[in-house]
Parts: structure tokens; sequence; C-alpha cells
């Protein structure tokens, strides 16, 4: 089997001005343990706070179209919104999610959307888990260097493992989570 088929997954940290975004490959065909992905790239993509709403949508939308069609990910993982914030940030929240979720399926990635407590649970063992706790476990895990990366990149290599560790690989993308 060529690297080829081995599966590549776009995890996705959304935020309105921040994003964080990581890749990590399949080592083999049908990852199940940490060691069996490594990181491809892992950042974050920037909008100016002084860009109107609509200009940051636009301008994550092509950034994140543009590292999927790059990048060339079989599947992407991007956490949920959760409750607890307020209600203008749980709107602009829900907005950049959806210029991201558009961005990645024009390109027909499967999409697999988990909370971050699941996140925490898979990576860090406790779903109370600090952002640098998510980060400590990344690094021992896939032996990933945050160096001046913000958490955002680092939560965003958590999502990816969190969904590589949770889905079948087998013949589809065959997770509750899943939406294609």
């Amino acid at each position: 089997m060529q690297s080829a088929d081995f599966p590549v997954i776009l995890g996705i940290d959304p935020g309105s001005r921040v994003v964080g975004f990581a890749v990590l490959r399949g080592k083999v065909a049908r990852p199940r343990m940490p060691r069996d992905f490594e990181v491809v790239d892992a950042g974050v993509i920037k909008a100016k706070a002084d860009l109107t709403l609509p200009e940051r949508l636009g301008l994550i939308h092509e950034a994140v179209h543009g590292l999927a069609g790059e990048l060339a990910p079989t599947h992407c993982a991007i956490e949920k919104a959760f409750h607890g914030i307020n209600a203008a940030s749980a709107i602009k929240l829900g907005e950049a999610r959806g210029a991201i979720l558009a961005a990645v399926r024009r390109h027909g990635l499967s999409i697999f959307e988990i909370t971050p407590a699941e996140v925490k649970r898979t990576i860090a063992c406790t779903g109370s888990a600090s952002k640098e706790d998510v980060c400590r476990a990344v690094t021992a895990l896939l032996g990933f260097d945050k160096g001046k990366l913000p958490f955002d990149a680092t939560d965003a290599v958590a999502i990816a493992l969190a969904c590589g560790l949770n889905i079948s690989f087998n013949d589809s993308f065959n997770h509750p989570g899943a939406r294609t």
C-alpha cells in the first residue's frame, strides 16, 4: 500500500479572528495509535481585527480552501461550538464555522465534528484539561514541538488526532459525527 492511501486529516480550531489548523498524516492505512500519525503542518490563520466580520469570514474561507487544496487532506476534523460563551460570540463562531465548513466541502472532504470535551478526554484523558495540558499531551503523544505557535495551532493538532483516534478508516469515513 502506498502512502497516498493513508489518511490525511485537516484539523481546525475555528474562530472569527484566529483559526488554528493542523494536518496529520497516517503512517499506516488504518491508524489506531498516536504513533501511527505524524504532523505535516500546523499554524494559524489570522484575520486583522480592523476588518469587518464579512471580510474576516471571506479571508478565513479562502485561506482554508487554499490549505485544503495545497495539503490534500482526505478528512476534516473541526471543533464544535460550545456553550458558555455570550450570544454575540456564539453567533460569530457559528458564522466562522460555516465559512470553514463551506471551504472544506468545496474539496469534497468528509467532516468530523467533535466537542472540546471529547478532544480533551481523548488527548489528555480528562474533559477538563487546560490548553497547557492538551499541549503537553500532544507533545508527548506525537513529539510535536509547539515552538512559538499559539495554542490555536496545538488545539488543531489535538482535534485532528482525536478525530484520527476516534474514527474508522476502513472503507469510508463512517463515524456518527461525520457529515458528508
